[in-house]
């Protein structure tokens, strides 16, 4: 009897034990395109369907769970699909989103999204689409990098730009 209280006790600790496992399998992490050109496949294969071909390199994405080589992600449009590992960079990054509705925007003061300095004083504008690297959040401000290109006739073609962006303007963030 004691034989077979231990067995189905030790048979209870596997599957509790693998379903831990399998959820860390599929616990969600961010990630970015390392291409300008990715294709996102209704299957983990090369033989799926190809919904989307995205033709923009950093562009964030949240991984969802990872099937050998494979990761279905979900892209800042609300996209689901496969994509390669090979074509995946564990750079962080988002991407500026105005969420608001046209009213919204109307009706508030605010027209542009702004980037701030540790003081809170702009430093700089940005419009909807806009890639940046992710630093980190605190509450609901969060440090990002811009890298700005300059116009040809400058020594120097482009520059970093740290600051701090409201957390509700950005995807790419829990």
């Amino acid at each position: 009897m004691k034989s077979y209280i231990l067995c189905i006790l030790f048979i209870l600790f596997l599957i509790v034990n693998n379903q831990v496992v399998y959820a860390n399998k599929i616990s969600s992490s961010w990630a970015s395109l390392k291409y300008n050109k990715t294709y996102l496949r209704t299957g983990p294969s090369k033989d799926n369907k190809v919904i989307w071909v995205y033709k923009r390199k950093g562009l964030p994405l949240k991984i969802l769970r990872k099937k050998n080589e494979w990761n279905e992600v979900l892209l800042p449009s609300n996209q689901k699909g496969w994509i390669n590992s090979s074509q995946i960079s564990e750079k962080r990054n988002v991407i500026i989103q105005n969420n608001k509705s046209f009213s919204e925007i109307a009706l508030s003061k605010q027209k542009q999204i702004t980037i701030t300095d540790k003081n809170s004083k702009p430093i700089a504008h940005v419009q909807d689409g806009v890639i940046a690297a992710f630093k980190n959040c605190k509450e609901d401000l969060c440090k990002i990098e811009l890298k700005v290109k300059k116009e040809k006739y400058f020594f120097k073609s482009s520059y970093k730009l740290s600051g701090y962006i409201k957390k509700e303007y950005i995807w790419g963030v829990n």
